[in-house]
């Protein structure tokens, strides 16, 4: 662990933590945070020396406040990207809530998943073919499983407790399964349907008879990220109808990785105002907003 060099502002700005008043904390907690999250072994070796809890607490915010910063910057830059990685956006999601991902043993389950898929699937496969060799390994070989959204818990959004427990939802599993798709070259995409969050496989459509047409996308059949049962048109219009539910064009578009990263953010600001915690409600809001900075 590397400390910074405790200077002596840093030692009187530490000597004011326990001041009573609230002004004073506030310019010496912004004070702080200016350091950068360098600063933050020093905080840490001052919670373990001190028995003060209020000021244990006073850390804990101010290290969590560094934290977090560096996470909206990392998110202002994530959106403002071309095209940008769906996976780096939901390990920038994860950190909103551990500021330590261990990223290298995601990836290492991500890639172990790739490699145990293209050793099995082969352009020769059909479509559904393909996504039942997926689903296999996904479902049954390396046991993921999705809860229904009424019963999840805030870890089953972080695709670092996802790939841990292997126990999600139709979102983190669904990024999961798509950025798997993606590394094998197959169209997959999430779509948004009113109250469903599904897969979808595409199939590209080219016009022979007007070769100066871009080609159009059409869906073949759909995936339950949670399972990964199939769906068919037919299965998809008898729900809609069931729930007299409505579509429109952008209703059956491939969602943008920008999209799917919001979508969830959304998602989790509705389960933590549910769960009644105003804190991961306010930081969660403070990243929604960048995208539309």
């Amino acid at each position: 662990m590397s400390y910074m060099k405790s200077t002596k502002e840093i030692k009187a700005l530490f000597h004011l933590l326990d001041d009573p008043d609230r002004e004073i904390f506030d310019t010496v907690s912004e004070k702080i945070v200016h350091y950068g999250k360098a600063i933050i072994p020093n905080l840490e070796e001052l919670w373990e020396s001190t028995n003060n809890n209020e000021v244990q607490e006073r850390i804990e915010n101010i290290i969590h406040k560094l934290n977090f910063s560096e996470t909206e910057q990392s998110f202002a830059k994530w959106f403002t990207a071309d095209k940008p990685n769906l996976l780096d956006g939901a390990i920038l999601l994860s950190r909103f809530r551990y500021a330590e991902v261990q990223e290298d043993e995601l990836r290492k389950v991500i890639k172990s998943l790739y490699q145990s898929c293209w050793l099995e699937i082969s352009n020769y496969l059909t479509p559904l073919e393909q996504i039942n060799v997926i689903n296999s390994i996904i479902y049954s070989m390396y046991k993921f499983f999705g809860q229904d959204l009424d019963a999840n818990k805030p870890n089953h959004y972080f695709i670092n407790d996802v790939a841990e427990t292997r126990m999600g939802n139709s979102y983190s599993i669904g990024l999961i399964y798509q950025y798997l798709c993606e590394l094998l070259d197959i169209p997959v995409f999430a779509i948004q349907l009113p109250r469903q969050y599904l897969l979808a496989y595409f199939d590209t459509a080219y016009n022979f008879f007007d070769t100066h047409k871009a080609p159009s996308l059409r869906i073949q059949f759909y995936i339950d990220p949670n399972d990964g049962t199939i769906f068919t048109q037919n299965d998809v219009d008898v729900y809609l109808k069931k729930y007299e539910l409505s579509t429109d064009e952008f209703t059956y578009q491939p969602l943008e990785a920008k999209d799917i990263i919001v979508i969830q953010m959304e998602a989790l600001i509705t389960l933590y105002e549910q769960l009644g915690d105003d804190d991961a409600v306010k930081d969660l809001n403070k990243l929604l907003q960048i995208r539309n900075l």
